[in-house]
């Protein structure tokens, strides 16, 4: 903590987080358009820097919240608030989406891929109700409607496990409780997932909980190295950003071909969180420019939104195909697999599309940051504060909310 009493915030984290973000929405946007020059492994594999999600929110969780939990009253207040940061955008997407693939299947015109049904499909009401209820990474049903969600399906759960492991364990042994956690979780990944590190809706709880629990024990490395001077730190985080780089890229070919590596992915970005949270070399300075921690504080709006996004572009250039009779969608080999993807016939054009896109999915989630993200993790915040005082009053929120950025990454100095 600073002289002032104040928090600082892990600056460089929360960019990496924006940036994280941005590659998982560039992973999904190449496997719907088609952008050739763009599928090397490191874009590809993509989808693991959702991984870097897990093991950052264990980090962040460790640090404001394991010597909070001494009761039922801390546990609920606590729930309540990873609640009132998950929940009500998801909700929001979810029903926006729900009304707009509604319209669409009301309109006759669209591809099977987008039909409405039971309980079966995409778009099917069972699945709606399974995200809605954040069940979506239990394997009851398969990727559905917002298929991204999945992980905050799994991290609400993993919040709970960790509030529970907190009340058993006890501070004092949460070190060892989260290492052996994490690690069984990865033998869990690498002996029954199909696909190991991406596991989605089948054994996505799983993979969070590897992830959750090894940011929890970085937190404690962080806690016991902190005092201590980082030489050459510029050094040590080019170096780990090429070992992330190189992990990613080494981890399989593609979503169709994940190797059993992968399962290494908590503690890679585990190991990059650790160097990073000492905020000390020249990148760290890079990721704290203005530009890279709105990205941060705006990541977890385009995570979510992006993908309801992407499907309703990709709805919008069938439709032009459809009507204009002219085929957009082809069957496309991608390193060495079969897909179906919409083929602009310019890489210039599927560029800039994809420019056009990032921009688009950047702006609007500016918009639901402030207009939905902060009032109502404000206002569950309260709900929290009263059932940690025990109900007697209903606790006003201080005049700047603590809870007005994303889930505090801060360090005491």
């Amino acid at each position: 903590m600073s002289a002032g009493g104040r928090f600082n915030r892990f600056e460089a984290l929360d960019s990496w987080r924006g940036l994280c973000a941005v590659m998982v929405l560039i992973y999904h946007f190449i496997y719907v358009v088609r952008i050739d020059w763009l599928h090397f492994n490191l874009i590809s594999n993509s989808y693991l820097f959702v991984d870097f999600f897990f093991a950052l929110s264990g980090f962040v969780v460790c640090h404001a919240y394991r010597r909070r939990l001494g009761g039922p009253r801390q546990v609920g207040g606590f729930l309540l608030r990873r609640a009132g940061r998950l929940w009500p955008l998801h909700l929001a997407v979810l029903f926006a989406f729900m009304l707009a693939v509604m319209a669409i299947n009301a309109g006759g015109l669209h591809p099977e891929s987008l039909r409405i049904g039971a309980d079966t499909g995409n778009y099917s009401l069972k699945g709606l109700l399974l995200n809605a209820a954040l069940l979506n990474s239990m394997g009851f049903y398969g990727v559905a409607w917002n298929g991204p969600a999945w992980s905050i399906g799994a991290e609400f759960y993993t919040y709970a496990l960790f509030a529970a492991v907190v009340l058993l364990a006890g501070a004092r042994k949460l070190l060892p409780a989260a290492l052996a956690i994490s690690l069984a979780a990865m033998l869990a990944i690498l002996l029954v997932a199909p696909t190991y590190m991406n596991s989605t809706a089948d054994y996505g709880f799983i993979r969070c909980i590897a992830g959750f629990f090894a940011g929890v024990v970085v937190h404690h490395a962080h806690e016991r190295l902190r005092s201590l001077n980082l030489p050459f730190a510029t050094a040590w985080e080019a170096g780990v950003l090429a070992l992330v780089g190189l992990f990613v890229a080494s981890a399989g070919v593609g979503p169709d071909e994940v190797r059993p590596l992968s399962v290494l992915a908590p503690f890679v970005f585990g190991f990059a969180i650790l160097v990073f949270a000492r905020d000390a070399g020249a990148l760290s300075a890079l990721l704290r420019v203005p530009p890279l921690q709105a990205l941060g504080r705006w990541s977890y709006s385009i995570y979510l939104i992006h993908m309801p996004l992407l499907v309703l572009l990709g709805y919008g250039l069938w439709l032009y195909g459809d009507i204009a009779e002219v085929p957009v969608r082809e069957e496309i080999e991608v390193l060495g697999h079969a897909k179906n993807l919409y083929d602009l016939g310019d890489p210039l054009l599927a560029a800039a599309l994809l420019a056009g896109f990032v921009a688009l999915v950047i702006g609007l989630a500016r918009f639901s940051f402030r207009l939905i993200e902060v009032p109502w993790r404000d206002h569950i915040a309260r709900f929290a504060r009263n059932v940690e005082a025990g109900g007697g009053v209903y606790a006003p929120l201080p005049p700047r909310s603590a809870m007005a950025a994303p889930a505090a990454i801060r360090r005491r100095r």
